[in-house]
């Protein structure tokens, strides 16, 4: 499969590829974090109706994990848990 297709072996060479150069022009990493969602975080919870799990509406707990993401030089590999809650592996 080519790099193109998400999740294929060329696809992850290719990011581990891009993660390499970038230490290599930016320098060595400083942190490896671990970060897991919490579906009672406000908010996640502004956005429920009532009666729903974090769970049901994916949409908004992956873009408000994202938004921890924001960061100038970083690598992450998003991973997701049994219940569906985003959890991340980043370098920065």
């Amino acid at each position: 499969l080519p790099a193109s297709f998400t999740r294929s072996p060329k696809y992850y060479s290719e990011k581990v590829a891009d993660a390499l150069a970038l230490a290599q022009q930016k320098g060595k990493p400083n942190l490896m974090i671990t970060a897991t969602c919490n579906p009672n975080w406000p908010e996640i919870k502004v956005h429920l109706r009532h009666g729903q799990s974090a769970i049901e509406v994916s949409h908004v707990t992956n873009h408000v994990f994202k938004k921890l993401l924001h960061i100038q030089y970083c690598v992450y590999v998003i991973e997701f848990q049994k219940h569906g809650l985003p959890h991340a592996h980043i370098i920065v």
